[in-house]
């Protein structure tokens, strides 16, 4: 019985001998055979090919097919695949073993790369047939290590570990990475134009008047987004200088007042017509809501503070007399140097509306569509519109008529003070404006 026992302790022995030498075959052979193959490394990190070339910032390269995500965890866009890209940086303090091409702003593993320069491309075609090579003499040793260890059943606890193996990998491969929240800072460069008014409500009515504006827009935006496929919402502010310019004619203006100077004067003032132009500097600061898609469509809508700068006009009248009546004396006086009259040289006025430091708040809006380029940034193109719906303008009360006539004292005559359709007939302000925008953005992840 002993013997027997002996016997068996030594058969058992070496059966874990064969099953050890038979898990060696498979699993530590093609690795030994893969490192003796493998460019030795030193303490630095090496950027190299599967070749064993030199990395060097200014290659050539291609992004391997099979490469999906960058370092950070990110799904690669389909463009980055199948054109040309240039090494920029090779490591960063967080990333040390990730390279940086031009265009593309996220780190990728150096293995996915793929040189494109003439001598690093047949040594990376050679030492892909080597390792293949290499790789198919270590898979047909292993093969038959393993069939010989197994001929004492380990054969199948051996495939066992292998069909888990392959389920692992193929599970891994199968998991999807989720994309990781991201932060979009944007500085944004844009020019505007289209029709403008300054839309007052006036007494007696003087109706719409119309012109144009032209702005430079100098804007900042902040935008959250979860993915690099989802819709990114922000806030975006910043400064806007611009021109902008309306116009109105009236026919047969009629002005009726009473002044009293050593006795009541009754004045009549008809104007054949009354044309007058408003020009005007205006900044803007928008505080705005912006939402751009995946598809590339934008939004922004919000309040903007328009300051005017500088508020000027620009105003002729034609065919003015002055019909003045003493009542005192019953006597009618027209065009008299006494009572008043218009000369030529007063035909013509310029001068500044008294509204130019008022502010107005309107609500904006601008939609279009956004293209983004391969460099990350991007350009658009839309439609915006403006409508205010509060000024601080006060209308000036000694500032009643188009033409204001002081009457004549014992010390001096009459004097004709000529004012603007605007300071004279407005008893509020608004604002509207709307027209094409297009503008460059730069952009840059936090």
């Amino acid at each position: 019985m002993g013997g027997k026992e002996m016997k068996t302790n030594m058969n058992n022995k070496l059966l874990k001998v064969t099953l050890l030498v038979a898990i060696f075959a498979t699993t530590q052979v093609p690795a030994l055979l893969a490192q003796s193959s493998s460019t030795p490394t030193d303490s630095e990190v090496a950027f190299v090919y599967g070749s064993g070339a030199t990395m060097e910032i200014g290659d050539s390269v291609m992004i391997h097919q099979d490469s999906l995500r960058y370092l950070t965890g990110e799904r690669m866009s389909s463009w980055v695949y199948g054109v040309p890209h240039q090494i920029r940086q090779l490591g960063t303090k967080t990333k040390p073993t990730g390279v940086l091409l031009r265009g593309i702003y996220s780190w990728i593993a150096q293995g996915s790369l793929i040189p494109l320069n003439a001598h690093k491309t047949q040594e990376y075609i050679d030492a892909q047939r080597a390792a293949a090579e290499a790789a198919a003499a270590a898979e047909e040793a292993a093969r038959l290590a393993a069939e010989e260890a197994a001929r004492l059943a380990a054969e199948a606890a051996l495939m066992e570990a292998v069909y888990v193996e392959e389920d692992t990998v193929a599970e891994v491969k199968d998991t999807v990475v989720p994309d990781l929240p991201f932060e979009v800072n944007r500085f944004s460069v844009g020019v505007r134009g289209g029709l403008a008014s300054l839309m007052p409500q006036t007494t007696p009515a003087i109706g719409a008047t119309w012109g144009f504006d032209a702005l430079l827009d100098l804007q900042y935006a902040h935008y959250w987004a979860k993915g690099n496929e989802k819709i990114r919402l922000g806030l975006l502010t910043g400064l806007s200088i611009g021109y902008m310019q309306n116009s109105k004619t009236l026919k047969n203006v009629n002005e009726q007042y009473t002044k009293h100077s050593e006795g009541d004067i009754d004045y009549t003032i008809h104007m054949d017509e009354v044309s007058a132009t408003n020009r005007q500097l205006q900044l803007e600061v928008p505080v705005m809501f912006s939402m751009v898609t995946p598809k590339g469509l934008f939004l922004n809508v919000g309040p903007k503070f328009i300051l005017p700068v500088h508020a000027s006009y620009k105003q002729t009248l034609k065919n003015g007399d002055i019909n003045a009546y003493l009542v005192d004396m019953g006597v009618n006086v027209k065009e008299n140097v006494v009572t008043g009259e218009i000369k030529e040289a007063e035909f013509v006025h310029d001068g500044v509306n008294d509204q130019q430091f008022d502010l107005t708040i309107a609500v904006g809006g601008e939609f279009g569509y956004e293209h983004q380029l391969q460099s990350g940034h991007s350009v658009s193109v839309g439609l915006y519109a403006n409508y205010g719906v509060f000024s601080t303008y006060k209308h000036n009360p000694d500032a009643k008529y188009i033409v204001d006539v002081t009457p004549p004292t014992a010390e001096g005559l009459f004097q004709l003070t000529p004012n603007s359709m605007t300071n004279a007939y407005a008893n509020k302000m608004g604002y509207l404006d709307l027209g094409l925008k297009v503008a460059f953005h730069l952009n840059w992840k936090k």
